[in-house]
């Protein structure tokens, strides 16, 4: 806990021009530590928006910050809490979509690697029964015969 004290000047002058005495006040106010999450939000809102989760904790986050600067700690704890849950649930599902993202990545990849294998094979062996059919009728002298 913080102990603030706090003196005032020995006379204050009020409006009957009496001078009243004041005493020394002691203010005690615990410190309040409530975790609002804002670098976890933003994070979360850029990096891991799934279904707008990652908004949602944003939001919980500015308002468990203004319900905290406003003294209200019972609401600033219960925005904290649910800032913290949206990020964790944003990160989580936005890990899982970009793994599977990742994973359909890698498949059609690998599809579109074996497709374009199979294609050379054809296209090769297309152009070796061309070269042949060529070759072999030079050989036999077909190709002088359509001058």
């Amino acid at each position: 806990m913080a102990m603030q004290s706090y003196s005032a000047p020995e006379g204050i002058p009020m409006q009957d021009n009496r001078a009243y005495t004041a005493q020394s006040v002691t203010v005690s106010m615990p410190d309040q530590k409530i975790s609002d999450d804002i670098i976890f939000s933003t994070f979360s809102l850029h990096f891991c928006n799934i279904c707008c989760l990652g908004f949602g904790a944003f939001y919980n986050s500015i308002k468990a910050r203004d319900s905290r600067l406003l003294g209200d700690f019972p609401k600033a704890r219960s925005y904290g809490a649910k800032a913290r849950c949206l990020n964790i649930a944003a990160v989580i599902f936005g890990s899982i979509v970009m793994l599977i993202f990742l994973i359909i990545l890698v498949k059609a990849y690998i599809l579109a690697m074996s497709a374009l294998e199979q294609i050379r094979d054809k296209l090769f062996l297309f152009y070796f029964i061309l070269f042949y059919f060529i070759c072999t009728c030079v050989a036999f002298g077909f190709l002088n015969t359509f001058h």
